[in-house]
């Protein structure tokens, strides 16, 4: 009888093993799929970026996702809004952000919208795409459009060409 019950629990582990390879394959594709094949202009964070930096967003992909912040020169108060729209559902979480600062991501998970109160400091988000092939970002301070000088994408800190400006998956 106990041999009986040990060759019925071969063909299920097998099963259940045979599952699992599926299984995994397609939630790392999944997780990987963020991190590829975004242009390459929009990789590294700028080269001039800092707390305390010059006033205006910051945005940059890595491995780990997209990253956003918001900074300016001197200590006063200074509004930043905002608003990131894909085309597949995002994650994403506050960086740095302070009683006063808000983000929230729509039910359907497609729009990200902003307001951080900047004291001179850091503010900002990370967020991950499901596989998008756009995203929309729309920038402003002080409750004026972001002139597009005071956007910097990826390393080299290259400046959009329309504020909102769209950045499109490059495979």
């Amino acid at each position: 009888m106990r041999h009986r019950r040990l060759r019925m629990l071969g063909p299920i582990l097998g099963l259940a093993l045979l599952g699992a390879a599926f299984i995994v394959p397609a939630t790392a594709a999944a997780a990987t799929c963020d991190e590829a094949h975004w242009p390459a202009a929009t990789q590294g964070v700028p080269l001039n970026y800092k707390s305390g930096g010059r006033a205006g967003d910051y945005i940059w992909h890595s491995d780990t996702g997209w990253h956003l912040r918001t900074t300016h020169v001197t200590s006063s108060r200074v509004v930043f809004t905002g608003r990131i729209v894909s085309d597949k559902p995002l994650t994403v979480s506050g960086v740095r952000l302070e009683g006063s600062d808000s983000f929230t991501l729509s039910a359907d998970k497609l729009t990200i919208t902003y307001r951080f109160v900047n004291y001179g400091n850091v503010d900002g988000l990370n967020f991950r795409t499901a596989c998008a092939s756009t995203l929309k970002i729309k920038g402003s301070m002080a409750g004026e459009k972001l002139p597009l000088g005071r956007i910097w994408i990826g390393r080299a800190g290259i400046h959009p060409l329309s504020n909102p400006f769209t950045i499109g998956r490059t495979s």
